[in-house]
């Protein structure tokens, strides 16, 4: 959890889902916020890992204040935390900091708390098949699988929990470690959940399912390649640097420590010399519902010199509401080129409508890719054709990483290649003139 957010909470400042409420004294369920996702992040009790990083006694009682008030409200099925997904993230909560939340506690309380842990299982173990695949699905069986393990009475969800797990490492974790989303941070979400159920049936005298042990072998190498030398995640598509600390601690236990071989992980090409990292994006955006929070970032790139980012993308806007989240979605918001404010893919109209819905269209199709070694260092070249129905161009792009990782170089190019896209481009400038 986070220190400093966790002393926000304690003090009354909630911020949550782009929204920024203070009321000191108000329980965390009180506030009026006409938002679900607001909502949906507070039933995930995720909060939980903030006021233990703080862990004092202000923290500690506003952490059961609100755990027990959710308890009397909603502990009978009602509200919007009872999805899966949501359910098992609150349940890993609930579960490793159990000792935070229960200590001074009366007896009556301590059983309403087993109680509601027991009632929470159960409804995961009738419905978290019917979860969204990807991190939803991933956070409902992690906490199956935690809830089985640590509660009496519950073993015999643990089974089908891990052969849950393991067929869903096998559909979203790809053969080189990739999720269909392209997130880093999601990825490291998903890696963490892996490594935390694989620790929790091992300490249990388990085994974690081979599918699942490869998944965790198969994403260590991609994170640590999309890992910038200070320690962060590259920011694309969605992905934030992760909290800080998380990934090196994840990945120490996970005891993996290659990295790809090639130099590209989920579609990302890495150069990496002396104390330097460059991040590229050199593959085509993810697509269809994959897409929602996905970026018109292809070619951008980040930098990294020793423990200072140099060049950065914007990163997600979604924690500043609808308007920001759209602009860091938008190819001005990364280090790419960008023709005349033009994306090289637009936003359109999800399933359900709403702006978190969004997903990513006429998007960049070829993106082809060579890296290769230049005469005094690394060179990376790229091109893509999404700027070719608006304006007939091609974008291509070089750069250049010198051996010690002092020097950097760079060129963009664009291009009409085609007759139809000469045309093209003749058209678009007389229409702009």
């Amino acid at each position: 959890g986070s220190f400093a957010k966790g002393r926000q909470l304690a003090a009354g400042n909630y911020q949550f889902a782009g929204h920024l409420l203070t009321t000191p004294g108000t329980p965390i369920w009180e506030v009026e916020v006409d938002d679900p996702v607001f909502w949906q992040e507070l039933h995930g009790c995720a909060w939980l890992d903030d006021l233990a990083a703080v862990g004092d006694a202000p923290a500690r009682d506003a952490a059961q204040d609100w755990i027990w008030l959710w308890i009397d409200r909603f502990g009978r099925g009602a509200g919007p935390g009872w999805t899966p997904d949501l359910t098992g993230r609150r349940l890993i909560r609930w579960i490793n900091h159990a000792l935070f939340l229960l200590r001074g506690q009366e007896r009556a309380s301590s059983e309403a708390f087993y109680q509601s842990l027991g009632q929470q299982t159960i409804f995961l173990a009738r419905r978290w098949s019917k979860t969204q695949a990807g991190l939803p699905r991933f956070e409902a069986l992690t906490g199956l699988i935690y809830a089985g393990l640590a509660l009496e009475g519950m073993e015999e969800h643990v089974a089908p929990a891990c052969r849950g797990l393991e067929r869903e490492c096998a559909d979203q974790v790809d053969a080189e470690g990739g999720i269909p989303t392209r997130n880093p941070e999601e990825l490291l979400e998903v890696f963490t959940l892996l490594t935390w159920a694989a620790a929790a049936l091992t300490e249990a005298g388990q085994t974690p399912g081979p599918a699942h042990v490869e998944a965790i072998e198969r994403i260590a190498p991609t994170l640590r390649t999309l890992r910038h030398t200070d320690g962060g995640l590259a920011r694309f598509h969605g992905g934030g640097r992760g909290l800080e600390g998380r990934l090196d601690h994840a990945l120490a236990e996970s005891s993996i420590r290659t990295r790809q071989q090639d130099g590209l992980a989920m579609g990302f090409a890495r150069l990496s010399s002396g104390r330097t990292s460059i991040i590229i994006d050199a593959s085509t955006p993810p697509k269809g519902t994959a897409s929602i929070n996905a970026h018109a970032s292809t070619l951008a790139f980040e930098m990294t010199s020793g423990r200072r980012p140099v060049i950065v993308n914007c990163g997600s806007g979604a924690s500043f509401g609808a308007q920001w989240r759209r602009a860091g979605r938008a190819t001005p918001s990364h280090s790419t080129l960008s023709l005349d404010g033009f994306s090289s893919a637009r936003l359109g109209q999800g399933a359900r409508g709403g702006w978190r819905e969004e997903q990513l269209v006429d998007a960049p199709r070829d993106v082809p890719i060579q890296m290769s070694q230049a005469p005094d260092g690394l060179r990376f070249e790229g091109g893509h054709d999404g700027y070719i129905a608006s304006h007939g161009l091609t974008h291509a792009r070089t750069l250049e990483l010198t051996f010690d990782g002092r020097g950097m170089a760079g060129e963009d190019l664009i291009i009409a290649m085609e007759d139809s896209a000469k045309r093209r481009f003749d058209k678009a400038m007389d229409e702009g003139a």
